[in-house]
């Protein structure tokens, strides 16, 4: 397998980068030990290079020890911001606040998922992000633009928070969607896309979509594509 061009990790390493990006610029105004988590991310990408460059089938990169370290970093980054907000009930309210959080929430999801899409999946790159099935709980309008809807939408283990510019979305509703990077829009922080454009069938279980659509496959693909592309 050719480990350097696996989407899976290569959009693992993009989040990877994306950590970095908010530690070395101090986004998160939390009292954190910045020194700390600037050494833990340092060993996963020493590990990250490792991984990348094994040339092993998948299902072995995904046993590697390195690959489980990057992992095991990822977790203790993640219970250090856990911590540090737990102990001053901060929460973001602005919307550089929310985003930078949102980018923290994409960002450990999907490292800590990395072993997961190497053994259950197959090489299609659009299995390198999560597609879910998630239903609309709350649908409004949003100021100041002609087209877009902002929805509220749970998987059955969080509320996902979803911009779109389809037209007709209702409240309990289905629909397929992918975890992407968080983007702003118009002042409000969009957490995932839907994909397709249609709802699925009202018998869908929320969670992960098992059997995709050639078409949510193939816009699940270009969006990974285009995370691959802003990397190089």
């Amino acid at each position: 397998m050719d480990t350097a061009k696996d989407a899976r990790i290569l959009v693992a390493e993009d989040a990877l980068r994306r950590l970095n990006e908010i530690v070395n610029n101090r986004k998160l105004k939390l009292h954190i030990e910045y020194n700390k988590i600037g050494t833990i991310l340092h060993q996963a990408g020493s590990y990250f290079y490792e991984v990348k460059y094994s040339y092993v089938p998948a299902e072995q990169v995904a046993k590697l020890e390195p690959t489980q370290k990057i992992v095991d970093d990822i977790i203790e980054f993640k219970k250090m911001v856990e911590s540090a907000l737990k102990s001053i009930g901060f929460k973001p309210s602005t919307i550089k606040e929310i985003l930078v959080f949102a980018e923290l929430n994409y960002s450990f999801r999907t490292i800590e998922g990395l072993k997961r899409r190497l053994t259950e999946f197959d090489e299609e790159p659009a299995y390198a992000i999560d597609i879910l099935a998630v239903e609309v709980s709350e649908v409004k309008p949003v100021e100041d633009s002609k087209n877009l809807t902002e929805c509220r939408c749970t998987d059955g283990k969080r509320i996902w928070k979803i911009l779109t510019n389809i037209e007709g979305v209702q409240s309990g509703e289905i629909y397929p969607c992918a975890v992407l990077p968080p983007v702003e829009m118009v002042g409000i922080v969009s957490e995932a896309m839907f994909l397709g454009g249609e709802p699925l069938p009202e018998t869908t279980n929320v969670g992960p979509l098992t059997q995709p659509s050639a078409s949510v496959l193939d816009q699940a693909r270009a969006q990974v594509l285009h995370i691959i592309k802003r990397m190089q």
